[in-house]
């Protein structure tokens, strides 16, 4: 959960945005900040200013402390302390940092292993962040495997530890803890009375509510290779929807592009598939699912959407002759009517 340079310096303020409605009072407030490697927007409507600022920055200082917490990239936080110690010896770790792992080793069940967060040393293999972008070989590859695996991680509800089975393995939380941090912003919101807000952390969003004057959220579905234009915008009431996509962080070698979501079971970067979008009622529950479901591949992925309640998706995958193919879970189809003729116009084809 690195804050990219271009992002630090800046200074973000509340910006009431007034919207015609029936009362007089109602307002929109904003705030923006740099947090979690992205810029996070928070919404809120509230017809007093103190409430809003101060529900706004309680949602953001938790978000804040959930980061410290659960960031591979900081040597002090609790997610770092145990990759470095938990498998030596069972770590007692927070409520907060237990849930999440129980509930990822939930949806790697769920996906058949498409999404772990035990992915850490393939995440420390593969050049995302070094300067030099040499690709690992078959064999680096394979050694690395022996340190990843979900059934590897022991969990101890009754000491909350938990520790590894295998030395060396590492947890990276870079799949969930964003969506983990937006669920728990909306919590705190609606610990302070909010009762219709909007959390965006760099596309990722959970909406409740409405917008004055009875108006639904909108969520814009991004076109995954032309980061200036969108697919559709979707309304949205109580629920979250959340994008994995490859074009979020990638590198090229002889043009070829290598995402940073990596198939746990082969230990390689996932192909084809350009972004998967999930709407459901947990922003943490999407993220995850999301990014197995791109792992999976749009088939197999979509399968197991519809056999997942209150669940929608989107998957994007790379057609022929530059052009892209969108395929949508039943739910998603019926919920969200997409305009054939704008797609069409963006080079996207609605695979029925």
């Amino acid at each position: 959960m690195k804050t990219p340079s271009f992002l630090k310096g800046l200074v973000w303020l509340l910006v009431p945005v007034w919207v015609l409605s029936c009362s007089p009072k109602a307002e929109i407030y904003k705030v923006a900040k740099p947090l979690m490697g992205t810029v996070v927007e928070i919404s809120v409507v509230c017809d007093d200013a103190r409430h809003a600022s101060g529900a706004i920055q309680a949602a953001f200082n938790e978000m804040a402390r959930l980061e410290a917490m659960m960031s591979v990239f900081r040597d002090d936080s609790e997610l770092s302390r145990l990759n470095r110690e938990g498998s030596s010896r069972p770590v007692r770790v927070s409520p907060e940092l237990f849930e999440v792992i129980e509930m990822s080793l939930a949806l790697s069940r769920t996906t058949r292993g498409a999404f772990d967060i035990t992915v850490g040393p393939l995440m420390q293999l593969w050049p995302f962040y070094a300067r030099e972008k040499r690709l690992p070989s078959s064999h680096e590859i394979q050694e690395v495997l022996r340190r990843v695996g979900y059934a590897h991680v022991i969990l101890s509800p009754e000491e909350r530890t938990a520790s590894f089975a295998v030395p060396g393995m590492a947890l990276d939380l870079g799949g969930i803890a964003k969506g983990y941090a937006i669920d728990r912003a909306v919590a705190v919101l609606k610990e302070h009375g909010i009762a219709a807000a909007l959390v965006n952390a760099g596309g990722d969003v959970f909406a409740y509510g409405e917008k004055p004057g009875n108006q639904p959220w909108r969520v814009g579905l991004r076109h995954p290779r032309n980061p200036q234009e969108l697919l559709a915008a979707l309304p949205l009431a109580n629920k979250a929807v959340v994008t994995s996509g490859d074009y979020e962080r990638y590198f090229l070698v002889d043009g070829k592009r290598y995402s940073h979501i990596i198939d746990p079971r082969s230990g390689v970067t996932a192909q084809k598939t350009a972004s998967v979008t999930v709407v459901a009622s947990s922003a943490a529950y999407a993220d995850g699912l999301a990014t197995g479901i791109l792992v999976l591949g749009a088939q197999e992925g979509l399968a197991l959407v519809e056999s997942l309640p209150g669940v929608q998706a989107a998957v994007v995958t790379e057609g022929e002759q530059d052009e892209l193919a969108l395929r949508l879970s039943k739910g998603f189809r019926e919920a969200y009517p997409l305009d054939e003729r704008h797609l069409a116009a963006q080079r996207v084809r609605l695979v029925n």
